[in-house]
């Protein structure tokens, strides 16, 4: 259920990212500051729902806690009839995710197996820079792949200058580790349309630079333009690969005549900014800390008179009064509360995919809230779980036995020291 939520954020962002460039940047010819603006947007769109702001507020309450009467209340979990389903969705939507990853990723691994097979077939030409220049007699189109140029023979004899300024500038500005990365991260959101977009755009910004890289070095733009809608109709390329008759050929000699932008474009950039922000706030996991004072003194235990010490080894005293050592004790507030492993949000997912609504209580149309208390102990195990508050025994007894079965715990800390801990959380079942 995590990875469902995560990939799901990540999508969102993707969207987002992508509405956004295509609005405001696309047009531009910043095509450098583009480039890092869309790796950089298709990376925060995967960190950011990773990413927790921690906030410390002076109250003597959990944020995700509320005392009441003296006891810890865990949020409360709601139960309804679909959960006596026998049928797991969850497990049928994760299949399918991982079939959708596994099919995309073959697909990737064809077709770098299929470049190699081009490399191997051809005659290498290497150049003192490092660049191994592919000479093929097939009728390949020309393409680039990391230090790789390949282009057919026929194409190497009468338009080698344009054609290898223009994939020598793919191959210096490290256009495949962008395609690369990009098709891994194609893989996990396979099922986003803004992810194959947003790579899209980041391989049409490749060819605008490596188009401007080509007039640049003096090539006359309009004998490089023909030479374009030439090959435009060539044979089959490798979405791997960095291709000289890419697609979109229509804006990339409209970015060609464009005119220069402005420096001041990049400040539209800034547009990240505000949504990374609104994203760490919106996944932010708030803890609060204590401000010691009297008062939360006085939940430590404090023992005002020596005649109600049960163990005099116990015993510890400070400022002139004596306390209990918090080993011995059950606390209901303590500095460090208890942590359930993944925080909050996983342990109502863990509760509401545990808890089955008991097939007899269905039938009687039985509902109510139960209230389940239990103590996390020193070493964050899950013990003396009881029923606060029953409705129904089948109902009270699929709560206590979701609560008791409940993994380890960070261990709640006072003063630095393990200790154990009381909770209270209560269980709504509910006949849909």
């Amino acid at each position: 259920m995590a990875l469902i939520i995560y990939s799901l954020k990540v999508a969102t962002f993707l969207v987002v990212f992508y509405l956004l460039f295509k609005w405001i940047m696309s047009r531009e010819t910043i095509h450098r500051a583009n480039r890092i603006l869309l790796l950089g947007s298709i990376a925060l769109a995967f960190v950011l729902p990773l990413c927790s702001l921690s906030i410390n507020v002076a109250s003597v309450e959990n944020p995700t806690m509320v005392l009441s009467q003296s006891v810890v209340m865990l949020e409360e979990v709601i139960v309804g009839t679909n959960h006596a389903s026998s049928f797991d969705w969850q497990t049928l939507v994760i299949a399918l995710y991982g079939v959708g990853v596994a099919f995309c990723a073959v697909r990737m691994l064809l077709s770098i197996i299929s470049v190699l097979k081009i490399i191997r077939k051809g005659t290498s030409m290497p150049y003192s820079d490092g660049i191994q220049l592919i000479v093929t007699d097939d009728n390949q189109e020309p393409f680039s792949w990391f230090n790789h140029i390949i282009i057919s023979k026929k194409d190497y004899e009468e338009n080698a200058a344009e054609i290898l300024t223009h994939e020598r500038a793919h191959v210096q500005c490290l256009h495949s580790v962008d395609v690369l990365w990009c098709d891994v991260l194609c893989c996990l959101q396979w099922f986003n349309p803004a992810m194959w977009l947003l790579r899209r755009e980041l391989c049409a910004v490749h060819e605008y630079e490596a188009d401007k890289a080509v007039l640049d070095s003096g090539i006359n733009a309009k004998q490089y333009q023909i030479l374009l809608i030439k090959k435009a109709a060539g044979a089959k390329w490798y979405s791997i690969a960095n291709s000289f008759n890419h697609s979109k050929l229509k804006y990339r000699i409209t970015m060609m005549s464009r005119r220069k932008s402005s420096r001041w474009t990049l400040a539209k950039a800034l547009y990240v900014l505000p949504i990374a922000a609104f994203a760490m706030v919106a996944f932010a996991q708030i803890s609060c800390s204590e401000n010691k004072d009297e008062d939360s003194e006085n939940i430590d235990s404090e023992i005002t008179s020596p005649e109600d010490l049960v163990d005099a080894k116990a015993i510890e005293v400070k400022d002139g009064k004596i306390y209990k050592s918090p080993e011995d004790e059950i606390f209901k507030i303590v500095e460090d509360m208890p942590k359930y492993p993944g925080g909050q949000e996983a342990l109502q997912i863990y509760l509401s995919e545990q808890v089955k609504y008991p097939e007899n209580a269905i039938k009687r149309q039985v509902e109510g809230r139960v209230f389940v208390s239990f103590v996390i102990d020193k070493e964050g195990y899950v013990t003396d779980v009881k029923m606060a508050k029953g409705v129904d025994p089948d109902l009270d007894a699929e709560a206590m036995r979701v609560v008791a079965s409940m993994p380890q715990w960070t261990p709640g800390k006072q003063r630095g020291i393990p200790v154990a801990v009381s909770f209270t959380i209560p269980i709504n079942f509910k006949l849909n």
